[in-house]
């Protein structure tokens, strides 16, 4: 498990960046080890790659593990308070492209 500071988690599930996160927070690059640490193993090619990963997979999961994070607001949410990820499914590669079954097993983890 990995901390992260709730406001960067706030951040991914609600698609808006919290006024106390750094220019580096905010940047693609910010976004990256979250990725990485939900879904180990994990490629995608390019900016529109990421922003599917965001959308499809991060953002659903985060929600999943973060409910109370959904729809409050930004003055609810401290950079200071940190919550705990940790791996919620490998993907081979590609593999959450072109693999059926990584689809369905990820459908039935968010269920």
């Amino acid at each position: 498990m990995v901390e992260y500071n709730e406001a960067q988690v706030w951040s991914a599930i609600n698609g808006n960046d919290h006024p106390s996160l750094s220019g580096d927070e905010r940047a693609v690059a910010g976004f990256i080890p979250l990725i990485e640490d939900l879904f180990p193993g994990i490629n995608y090619f390019s900016i529109s790659g990421f922003g599917q990963v965001m959308r499809d997979y991060v953002q659903p999961v985060l929600s999943k593990l973060f409910p109370d994070l959904i729809g409050r607001s930004a003055d609810e949410v401290s950079r200071d308070r940190t919550v705990n990820v940790g791996a919620f499914l490998p993907s081979n590669g590609y593999e959450h492209l072109n693999n059926p079954k990584w689809k369905k097993q990820l459908e039935e983890l968010l269920e």
